[in-house]
């Protein structure tokens, strides 16, 4: 499919087919561990499973055999690296004989120009494999777990990542994705202002939730939870399966469906702030920004070069916030001078090496 020219019909025709099987597939076997499946057992879905390691290991041990270094492996695929070998023909041997090894055909789904795994919420010292985006060779994107993928993530927020996605799917490899980190900085403190400023329209912000039960089932008061049952207490009769859309507002009521808005509201800012912070963060988490560093630099006057403590490079103050030293708006007050970028990117580089 990926040899085929853009614009080529079948391009179209083979990737629905191939979804098509996919999912038959993912269906199929997610049946096998069904506790109320009426057929099959449970045993059939722990086989799959235990097969399916035992594959796996045997490729990874191949792989490293042959001089590639295994950065990630999950499921059906992993992600391998050996300097040098950027382009399909470098590949081409080694799928041979992961066939020959193991009797199963291997794809190769693309050549990354960079690729970042995120860490793990609960030990940041670790990446996870079912969390990261990368570029291909042809600039194509590979999305998979952060908030552009969630059905629950606002449209405006799914744009400001998106559009930081696209300025670092620029870069050629790792260090030019570091150099373009100020720009996608800099493009998401000019949408974050936008939003803490009240200017993005209710219609860009509203969250989607599948009901998973009941509005009367609930027992934590989410802002889902909320809509349910002001919706339930309104007639509306609900069963789970069913989508809400909803705002987050201020005051008690903390969210509305979008049936009761009104024609004029403000949306919770604070709380979209939060959303917002959460999405940039998980593109900047894999060359060093923490959630305190990222506060610094997009939300107070300071957001200084460096983390603290950190002495700055020869000739930065250390006393000019960070944004302005990249010669970036600052809408909250501050008036920042005219500089270059390159002193973001030496920050980026320092909190990696601090990190």
């Amino acid at each position: 499919m990926r040899a085929l020219p853009e614009g080529d019909p079948r391009r179209e025709r083979y990737r629905r087919r191939y979804s098509a099987h996919k999912w038959l597939l993912v269906t199929c076997f997610g049946y096998l561990g069904y506790k109320n499946a009426r057929f099959g057992r449970i045993e059939a879905h722990e086989a799959v499973n235990a097969y399916g390691r035992e594959v796996l290991l045997r490729t990874k041990e191949l792989v490293e055999a042959r001089g590639f270094r295994v950065l990630h492996l999950y499921v059906d695929g992993l992600w391998i690296h050996k300097p040098g070998a950027r382009h399909q023909p470098d590949y081409d041997a080694l799928l041979e004989e992961i066939h020959a090894e193991t009797g199963l055909h291997i794809a190769l789904e693309g050549v990354y120009r960079w690729l970042a795994f995120l860490p793990s919420r609960t030990e940041p010292r670790l990446a996870v494999a079912n969390r990261y985006f990368g570029a291909f060779e042809d600039g194509s994107l590979k999305i998979r777990g952060i908030e552009i993928r969630r059905r629950d993530t606002p449209r405006f927020i799914k744009d400001t990542q998106l559009g930081m996605l696209e300025l670092l799917a620029q870069a050629r490899d790792a260090h030019e994705f570091r150099a373009r980190v100020p720009q996608a900085v800099a493009y998401a403190q000019e949408r974050l202002y936008q939003l803490r400023a009240g200017r993005v329209p209710v219609e860009q912000l509203l969250v989607t939730h599948r009901l998973s039960r009941r509005p009367e089932e609930f027992s934590v008061r989410t802002a889902a939870a909320r809509v349910a049952n002001q919706l339930a207490r309104a007639g509306v009769e609900l069963h789970p399966g069913e989508r809400l859309r909803f705002l987050l507002v201020p005051g008690p009521q903390k969210a509305l469906p979008q049936e009761h808005l009104p024609g004029q509201i403000p949306y919770d800012r604070q709380a979209y702030t939060e959303l917002m912070l959460r999405a940039i963060e998980s593109l900047l988490a894999p060359v060093g920004v923490d959630r305190g560093t990222l506060e610094l630099w997009l939300l107070g006057n300071a957001g200084y070069w460096g983390p603290p403590g950190a002495l700055p490079p020869p000739g930065c103050d250390a006393g000019t916030p960070l944004l302005a030293q990249a010669g970036l708006p600052i809408p909250l007050g501050a008036r920042p001078p005219q500089a270059q970028e390159r002193i973001l990117a030496a920050a980026i580089e320092l909190l990696q090496e601090s990190g």
